[in-house]
């Protein structure tokens, strides 16, 4: 996947945050930072990775270099925190590559938008929005001071950082029941968009995936989806929902070299749902 760099990966504690952080060692990065809210999650997540990088050195009989893991237990709402968390993971690599997005949370309003509660609104929102913006924007202010790094594939053009905000197929539809999910990620889109017109001429790309229904502990949490998601698989016409590690090839796809002429683009990993 040409991802020989430095990853953060917001959200890494499960579902498609942690298949990537798996994804990106496995596919030989130097380093990865794993943020999350739940520490016992992340601290996981890392002594995980840390045991397949070990086993992987043990076992290869090409040596490579280790990957190094950080991991940071961080409210992705606390703006300051964020900037102090990626600014000390920066640091400590030399260096930042490709910033993953994947934090969210989804609250279903029962009766629609004209009964959604105002803290779930805000909550949703500060998470999966102002949380993408604050990474986003404290990611890109390092990003574009670093030297650039050339593709190991071909003669592939300079970039400095390459960013991937995790949106929605509710990014681009909808559905009953999920006013404030459905928002956030909409705006995610525009968000993404936006941030790239700003710097695409300086070498840093930021695009956003879009998965559609997919199995993690968000998703199939009783109260958030739960039967909602059966019944909507239904209509996607693979007829199954995806698995973590296929949405983060699409991630890893957006963050490497082999998309190095795409940005402000929307990926949509959804069995065809979308097509319908």
């Amino acid at each position: 996947m040409d991802v020989p760099g430095f990853a953060l990966i917001t959200g890494a504690g499960s579902g498609i945050g942690k298949a990537c952080a798996q994804a990106f060692v496995a596919e030989g990065s130097a380093g990865v930072a794993l943020l999350d809210i739940n520490r016992e999650a992340i601290l996981s997540v890392h002594r995980d990775l840390e045991m397949e990088v070990t086993k992987r050195q043990e076992t290869e009989t090409e040596k490579h270099e280790s990957c190094k893991i950080l991991s940071y237990e961080v409210d992705v709402t606390d703006e300051e925190q964020v900037h102090l968390v990626i600014k000390e993971a920066a640091t400590r690599f030399g260096r930042l590559d490709y910033v993953v997005n994947a934090a969210g949370i989804s609250i279903k309003h029962a009766g629609g938008a004209p009964f959604v509660i105002t803290e779930n609104w805000h909550h949703v929102l500060d998470v999966n929005l102002n949380g993408t913006f604050f990474v986003l924007r404290a990611a890109a202010q390092i990003m574009l001071t670093q030297d650039k790094t050339l593709s190991s594939i071909g003669r592939r053009p300079l970039q400095c950082g390459s960013i991937v905000n995790v949106s929605s197929i509710l990014g681009q539809v909808a559905i009953p029941s999920y006013t404030a999910y459905t928002a956030s990620k909409h705006a995610i889109i525009g968000l993404t968009q936006s941030a790239s017109l700003d710097y695409a001429k300086h070498g840093l790309r930021i695009n956003t995936i879009c998965p559609g229904y997919t199995e993690t502990p968000m998703t199939l949490k009783p109260g958030t989806w739960g039967q909602d998601v059966v019944v909507a698989c239904e209509c996607v016409p693979m007829r199954r929902m995806a698995v973590p590690k296929e949405i983060a090839d699409g991630v890893l796809f957006l963050a490497g070299g082999r998309s190095s002429y795409v940005t402000g683009s929307a990926l949509v990993v959804d069995g065809g749902h979308n097509a319908k």
